[in-house]
């Protein structure tokens, strides 16, 4: 899944700021600490006074017999470090109660985003990637949060106030430290700069190395079926190594050149002991007053660490903060309409409709017909010619380019879209199953319905007997996608999850495909009682299935080049006839001598 330069480009300012919106949210909690951080900045400014004064009141009391009581000084400093200590222990729980509250809203959020994205974004997103960027690249963003809440505050306040009190020693010693702190800051915040994209490349190789893992686990059976185990190490030994030189390469980057950094700041405390040392000989500077700006010094020789620490995490999490916010931000091009659905029984009507995917040729093209309430309509056509995407226009899994699609007349784009979907049941060619008990998957559209109702739907499905003999019939939990069960018996619980929604409309896009002829034959018994009265659409590839619709729709590249009854389409001699000839000609091939 990539994203245009021109649009990384534009949320490079935006993102983090996008992020910190999230800790916005709780104004009552980010006050609270900042406040307590505060109030351990003042205590540390302080502490380097009280040494300063103690020095200074110590050299006098030897000079000149000056009282000096040291008990005061250090019971001075001994209590606000206690203070300081009981404000860190407070700010500690409130902040990281604060930092997880703000990550749990941004991984709902980026949830919500990937619930509600159309089908459109998930044909063209990876997998592997998304679920990187839900986990890791939220991860990531912990360090960010707690560098706000805590780096951002501390060294900004911390820098102000030292230099400002280094200037209130000494004029000369503050232009000595403003100079090297300067240019050091500088060069740091340059260095970072440049680490933004190359973060964004590990971060992408990372979500491609995660991609590999979760195909690898999606497909183990197809990798063992054809002894690919060594093949599918390889590649993923390859995606690591990718991965490892770009990340290594990042932080050496880094760290080759902070320490230039460092070392223009080094400066600093050779030049204050030089310039102050002369000041005390001269008798412009108290010695405890250099031994504060000492102090000072070091203190802010600590945040220039952190500055370093800070601008790599900001680096790091920009480039989490884009990945996250291009999945938060997708444009919702589903959009919900406002009307409710409709009453009647599920006239349903397609009026010139055309639909292409994006910068691809058309799918559909000038369809037009109309389903009458309690039809049953078979859609045939060879693999391509967009049967698949015809239907999935009616629940508005895709919306038309061109042209109304319209339930009881009301173009679908104007409904409801919980509604329209809670009335259209659909039974995918790929059956999906959850980690769950079988009474929870067919009950997944209405978690509400009672055993008898699931027991019901799993009879006209023709499941109940199979699930009865699993080890704990309906509260058997089945595997990962439903591993433990056979083809058939997936698709059978598929259709009684159908079942259970009473649809309005029914689409079964090649819904009997696993199974064998005689549970086809008893399926489509329960499916003529589950159908009276329902609009019903039906993609099959075998003519056995579509033969008893009431009418066949043929498609071919996207156009619909006849329609009409089994027995009419077959006397035309037309397309249709010629597919079914091609169904049964491979068998007759099989039974021919060699």
């Amino acid at each position: 899944m990539t994203v245009p330069a021109t649009t990384v480009a534009r949320m490079r300012p935006r993102s983090l700021l996008g992020v910190l919106t999230f800790l916005g949210r709780y104004p009552g909690q980010v006050a609270l600490c900042v406040m307590l951080l505060l109030g351990v900045i003042a205590i540390e400014m302080i502490l380097p006074q009280i040494l300063g004064e103690a020095i200074n009141g110590l050299r006098q009391h030897v000079q000149l017999g000056v009282p000096f009581a040291p008990s005061v000084y250090a019971t001075l400093f001994v209590a606000l470090a206690l203070v300081r200590a009981g404000l860190g222990f407070l700010l500690g729980p409130v902040r990281n109660r604060l930092v997880q509250q703000a990550l749990g809203d941004l991984r709902a959020a980026l949830y919500d985003a990937i619930q509600r994205l159309a089908f459109q974004y998930h044909d063209r997103a990876n997998t592997g990637e998304l679920i990187s960027r839900s986990t890791t690249d939220v991860w990531r963003l912990q360090d960010f949060f707690f560098a706000c809440l805590f780096l951002s505050f501390d060294i900004a306040a911390s820098l102000v106030a030292t230099v400002w009190l280094i200037f209130a020693v000494s004029t000369t010693l503050g232009w000595i430290t403003l100079l090297t702190i300067v240019p050091t800051v500088g060069l740091i915040g340059f260095y970072a700069s440049k680490l933004q994209p190359q973060w964004r490349n590990v971060h992408d190789l990372h979500g491609a190395m995660t991609a590999v893992v979760q195909e690898n686990i999606a497909g183990v059976r197809v990798v063992k079926a054809f002894a690919r185990e060594n093949s599918e190490i390889f590649k993923f030994r390859g995606r690591k190594e990718i991965f490892l030189n770009a990340l290594l390469d990042t932080v050496n980057y880094w760290a080759a050149r902070v320490p230039f950094a460092q070392f223009v700041f080094g400066l600093s405390l050779p030049l204050i002991l030089w310039a102050g040392g002369r000041q005390v000989i001269g008798g412009q500077l108290q010695i405890g007053d250099l031994a504060k700006v000492v102090f000072y010094l070091m203190a802010i020789g600590h945040r220039v660490g952190a500055v370093g620490q800070f601008t790599n995490i900001v680096q790091t999490a920009s480039a989490s903060a884009e990945r996250i916010l291009e999945v938060i931000h997708e444009p919702q091009v589903i959009r919900t309409g406002r009307r409710r659905f409709p009453a009647g029984n599920g006239a349903v009507e397609f009026d010139q409709v055309g639909f292409q995917y994006r910068a691809g040729p058309a799918s559909i093209a000038d369809v037009t017909f109309r389903v009458e309430p309690g039809q049953t309509v078979a859609i045939v056509g060879p693999t391509g010619s967009g049967k698949t995407t015809l239907v999935n226009l009616i629940p508005r899994f895709y919306d038309v380019t061109r042209g109304r699609v319209r339930i009881e007349g009301v173009d679908v784009r104007e409904l409801d879209l919980r509604a329209l979907r809670n009335s259209v049941s659909v039974i995918f060619q790929e059956t999906f199953l959850f980690s769950a008990t079988v009474a929870e998957n067919i009950a997944y559209g209405r978690p509400q319905a009672g055993r008898a109702e699931i027991e019901e739907c799993a009879r006209l499905a023709q499941a109940h007997e199979f699930i009865a003999e699993l080890p704990d019939g309906y509260h058997t939990v089945v595997g990962e996608r439903g591993v433990t069960l056979s083809g058939g018996q997936k698709q059978r619980i598929a259709i009684a999850r159908a079942f259970l929604m009473n649809p309005r409309i029914l689409i079964l896009d090649d819904a009997t495909a696993s199974v064998d002829a005689r549970t086809e034959r008893l399926i489509r018994e329960g499916l003529r009682r589950l159908c009276r009265g329902r609009t019903t659409f039906v993609i099959a590839h075998r003519h056995s299935t579509v033969q008893h619709a009431d009418w066949i729709l043929v498609l071919k590249a996207g156009r619909v080049v006849e329609r009409g009854s089994h027995s009419q389409l077959l006397g035309a001699g037309g397309f249709y006839a010629a597919i079914v000839a091609q169904q049964l000609q491979p068998a007759a091939d099989v039974l021919s001598p060699s």
